[in-house]
């Protein structure tokens, strides 16, 4: 289980709602528009056009959407500011045999906003041993529960999703939740970046039995 994330910050699921006036009712005035009908109730004598109710839902649906519409929280775009460049990274991971160590060395790409600037886009490279290791990771805030999100996805059909409390003195801790072919698991991601001259370092570690025990993964130093 060869899980290598490395960094700094984590990702959020923002989900969007579904406009007003929409459904069945609307999309029987639109296949009237369609048709161009002025439909004649004759037991009632009255005349509905469905042109004009047509452009009274579209005008709700614009009002609903336009009231909907939100900005990323500012903390994304500074985060973002902090992660933009490259690190070249050295370090040793976890070997399939599940006992010892294989070097490995990286590159770590960050910074990148995506998404109407609500995603921090980051990737990561790496060689560890003789085998190739890829993740894309996105990282996003969370401005009502204060904690960043995070998804990774991993070369293997691997994934991963989980929260963090935010940097304090140089150091970020990712709680994360885990699956991959091989089953799920609790990851733990470390990140410490007191010591500039130093380079970051990061480490990892993962549980299967729903964290009554941990196994380190992986551990690494980063600089550009």
């Amino acid at each position: 289980m060869n899980k290598l994330s490395i960094v700094m910050v984590s990702l959020a699921a923002l989900t969007g709602v579904a406009a007003a006036g929409s459904g069945s009712g609307a999309a029987g005035t639109a296949a009237g528009v369609g048709v161009g009908a002025k439909v004649d109730a004759k037991a009632g004598g009255a005349k509905v056009d469905a042109k004009a109710d047509a452009k009274v839902d579209a005008k709700a649906g614009g009002a609903a959407d336009a009231g909907m519409m939100m900005k990323a929280p500012t903390e994304i775009a500074d985060m973002a500011k902090q992660m933009t460049g490259t690190m070249k990274c050295k370090g040793q991971a976890l070997g399939h045999d599940m006992k010892t160590m294989v070097d490995m060395s990286g590159t770590w790409k960050g910074g990148k906003l995506e998404t109407d600037n609500w995603w921090i886009h980051e990737t990561y490279d790496s060689n560890m041993g003789k085998e190739k290791f890829h993740f894309d990771s996105y990282v996003t805030y969370d401005s009502g529960a204060k904690k960043w999100h995070r998804v990774m996805v991993e070369s293997g059909g691997g994934y991963s999703v989980g929260d963090s409390a935010g940097m304090t003195a140089g150091k970020m801790d990712w709680e994360m939740q885990s699956w991959e072919p091989m089953g799920q698991s609790m990851f733990r991601d470390h990140i410490d970046a007191t010591d500039a001259k130093a380079g970051v370092k990061t480490w990892g570690e993962f549980s299967i039995d729903k964290g009554k025990t941990w196994t380190k993964v992986y551990e690494q130093t980063c600089k550009k």
